[in-house]
Order: structure tokens, then C-alpha cells, then sequence
């Protein structure tokens, strides 16, 4: 169970955007993938790059200047023509495979490939401490695809999964737009540290992908959405707010004054100076971006509560984007009766409610 907050107080989540940080001190080991200790002459040669590896057994690949062979040379490989975002080298990944052409009906786990990097830091992050976190991505030429869910995802542990699907965990940082740049975009957030962190996983996160098809199927590698990486950083914030320790990317606030009408989702009256609240900090504060989510009593059947709850969490998103707030800083999701808060009164009017995660913050 995640540990909720009131909305008030927020705001400590925003020091990302104004904070100054020392440029020179990036944590991130190899970030620009320029560290390696042989030629690149096919696919899936990410163990040459120090201190880089694959979340989940897949063949993450490297591009270089110096490659022995065009399909990995940079400007020109076989997915696009990128120059590097600095030095010689930068990563690629399948962030998402689609099965168009309908050729893994006897494999259907590659319905659900995902390739992820995995990169270190030469010190454990400090718990309470704030950090600029920020990667350059660029949407491979070839791709068929274009994805969201874009994010990081921080342990203090390896992730060493075996498979080569989605991984299922929640990212400390994601971004929700749809990445369809085929030049370099930077994206930067705030992380504020639990403490002893030297991973972080990235990668696309199916929980919150959205998917957009943007070429004919059959055609020029029509089943991929296919990125190039560079210049992972992590970097010690100097000047955080003083009560940044309160507040990170995952953390969670419940509106604890939105009612809905009985078994629906409409949003009552005597809920807008709540939902107000939320708006004008969401005005106020352009780098954030949040989860939605919706949560009903055991009262129902789990299908009726499940979309009930989806319903929920979509009128407080619909309600916000009616008063400006743009609809891809939002991501709404419905989970029914998990989740309850009062275990021993399961149909209390407690777990009939909304929680806003903070999730990241976008490119800037």
C-alpha cells in the first residue's frame, strides 16, 4: 500500500525547475556510453560499454562512429540517421514490438518484448537529498511506432530480470507524451532519494504506454518503436527547497474532499474547491505531471467496480483539462476494490476515493 498525503504541501516536489546544479558531477557511470572495451559490429553489444547492462536479458544495441559495420555506424545505421547528442557513441532499444503481420501467433510473448538499460552510479544516492535527473532520446527514423511511458526507474539492487517482457515495476519517473521526435529531445526531472540507490533502469513501462502507429503496416521495420539514448545524467541538486525531503516523484496524495454521486462519476459540488486546488497547482508548477487514480468499496461486482472506478479517475482528469490543464501531464487509471485503506470496514467511505501520484517531469 502506498502511503498518501493530503495535497497540501506539493509544492516541495519543484525545486527540478529552478534549482542550479554543478554540470561536472553527473553519478550516472558511462551515461553517454562512450566507455567501451571493444569494436561494435553487431546487435545486442551493450556488455561492451562499462558499467552498462539489460534489465531483462535483451540485446540492448550500441551505435558508433567508430563501428566496424554500416549498421551500427553513426550518423547512418540500419534503423535511421542520428549524429550523436555528444562524443562518439549513444544506445538503442525495442521499446515496444507490435505483432502487425500477425507472424508470433505460435510466440505470443513477443507481443510483449521490451528492451531496457540498465546503468550505475559511482556512489549511492543520499535518502532525502534532491537530484536533476535527464537523458536525450530520439525516435529511430525506421520505427513504425511511437510510444509514452517513457521513464526511470531507480533500485538499490540490479535489476536482473529473465525474460525479455515488459518489466513490472513502477517507475520513479515517466514521461506520458508520446515521444515521436526523430531529434534529440532531452527529458529532465526531479528524484528526490529514498536512500542507497546505485541503479537505474531505462526504458517503457507498459502501465503507462500509450502506442501511435505512424506508418503503414508491412514497411520499413513497421513493427517497432525503436529509440536512441545518450547522456544519461543524475546530478546532486545544490540549492533543493528545505522541505524537499517531504515530497518525490511515487509520492501519492489523496483529495480527501471529492465525493461522487452514489454509483457514479459525477463529481459533486461540494468537491470543486479540492478539485480547484489541484488546478491551480498544476497551473503554477508546468514540470509536473501525475497519475489518476480511482478506487471504489467492495460494494458491486468487480467489473462493475472496476469500470467504475476508471470512470471516476477520468472525471477528475476531464475536469481538470476543462480548466486548462493539458491532457498529456495526465494519466488515469481504475482499480476497482484493491487497494482498500479501511480493511476492517471494506465498503467505508474511505476507500471510495482518488489519489494524485507524482510521477515526473517533462521535458523542459
Amino acid at each position: 500500500m502506498k502511503a498518501t498525503k493530503t495535497l497540501t504541501g506539493i509544492a516541495a516536489f519543484l525545486a527540478g525547475a529552478v534549482s542550479l546544479f554543478a554540470q561536472e558531477k553527473n553519478l550516472v557511470m558511462n551515461g553517454s556510453f562512450e566507455n567501451t572495451s571493444g569494436k561494435i559490429r553487431s546487435t545486442g553489444t551493450y556488455y561492451l560499454a562499462d558499467s552498462i547492462s539489460s534489465s531483462n536479458n535483451t540485446t540492448v544495441d550500441l551505435f558508433s562512429k567508430e563501428a566496424c559495420g554500416h549498421d551500427y555506424d553513426i550518423p547512418t545505421n540500419y534503423m535511421g540517421t542520428q549524429e550523436s547528442k555528444s562524443g562518439n557513441n549513444y544506445a538503442g532499444i525495442i521499446a515496444f514490438y507490435a505483432d502487425d503481420a500477425g507472424v508470433f501467433k505460435t510466440k505470443p510473448g513477443y507481443r510483449k518484448y521490451s528492451e531496457y538499460i540498465q546503468l550505475s552510479c559511482n556512489a549511492p544516492l543520499v535518502a532525502g537529498k534532491a537530484y536533476t535527473v535527464s537523458y536525450a532520446i530520439s525516435l529511430a527514423e525506421k520505427s513504425a511506432y511511437a510510444v509514452s511511458g517513457f521513464g526511470i526507474y531507480f533500485s538499490k539492487e540490479k535489476t536482473d530480470v529473465k525474460n525479455n517482457a515488459f518489466l513490472k515495476i513502477v517507475p520513479q519517473a515517466v514521461s506520458f507524451a508520446i515521444l515521436g521526435n526523430t531529434e534529440w529531445t532531452t527529458l529532465t526531472g526531479t528524484y528526490v532519494a529514498s536512500g542507497g540507490e546505485r541503479y537505474l533502469t531505462l526504458g517503457c513501462f507498459q502501465n503507462e504506454m500509450d502506442t501511435l502507429k505512424i506508418i503503414a503496416a508491412n514497411t520499413n521495420n513497421s513493427r517497432k518503436a525503436y529509440y536512441y539514448i545518450d547522456d544519461v545524467s543524475v546530478i546532486e541538486e545544490i540549492n533543493p527547497l528545505k522541505d524537499l525531503s517531504m515530497v518525490s516523484a511515487g509520492a501519492c496524495y489523496q483529495l480527501n474532499n471529492l465525493q461522487f454521486e452514489t454509483d457514479k462519476a459525477v463529481i459533486l459540488p461540494g468537491s470543486f474547491t479540492e478539485m480547484k486546488s489541484l488546478s491551480d497547482f498544476l497551473k503554477s508548477h508546468q514540470e509536473v505531471v501525475v497519475y489518476i487514480s480511482g478506487y471504489t468499496d467492495k460494494t458491486g461486482t468487480d467489473e462493475h467496480n472496476n469500470k467504475l472506478s476508471e470512470q471516476r479517475a477520468a472525471a477528475v482528469k476531464e475536469y481538470l483539462v476543462k480548466d486548462g490543464i493539458e491532457q498529456n501531464r495526465m494519466k488515469t487509471k481504475g482499480y476497482g476494490e484493491k487497494h482498500t485503506i479501511d480493511k476492517q470496514n471494506e465498503n467505508s467511505l474511505v476507500n471510495r476515493r482518488v489519489e494524485i501520484t507524482i510521477c515526473a517531469a517533462p521535458a523542459r
